[in-house]
């Protein structure tokens, strides 16, 4: 059996991107892609988004503490980078220093990946929604 996930795109502009993630573990864990910069929108000049910047993140995980769910930035090769890990329920507002922008590191795609860790037990939750400057 595998998590039960679901991601929307609930808003795709100019420049903002707004990501819903929600997902039920049966303790399997998994990595669930939920920012795919090549099937964004173009903005109004064509251009094509390259990456994005989380500006605001709202989120309710109800993992234990050794087991936050994690945001990375997705590399095609190589070990992902974090960007957070979440537990519990809060949010971050990033955008009074420009938002947490992608480190661009080697073999960096520009899309972002959320895992849910194998140690979560089944039947917890997360629920994230995200904030993104879009980057031409």
């Amino acid at each position: 059996m595998a998590d039960t996930v679901t991601t929307r795109t609930l808003f795709d502009g100019d420049k903002k991107l707004i990501t819903s993630y929600v997902n039920v573990s049966d303790g399997s864990g998994g990595t669930t892609k939920i920012v795919d910069v090549s099937a964004l929108n173009t903005n109004a000049k064509g251009q094509t988004c390259t990456t994005v910047t989380l500006n605001k993140i709202w989120f309710n995980v109800s993992a234990a503490a050794t087991a936050p769910i994690q945001i990375q930035w997705d590399l095609s090769s190589g070990t992902q980078t974090p960007l957070l890990a979440l537990n519990e329920t809060d949010n971050y507002d990033f955008s009074s220093l420009g938002g947490i922008g992608n480190p661009k590191e080697s073999n960096y795609t520009g899309d972002i990946d959320v895992v849910a860790p194998a140690a979560a037990t089944s039947g917890e939750t997360s629920t994230l929604i995200c904030e993104w400057i879009k980057n031409y």
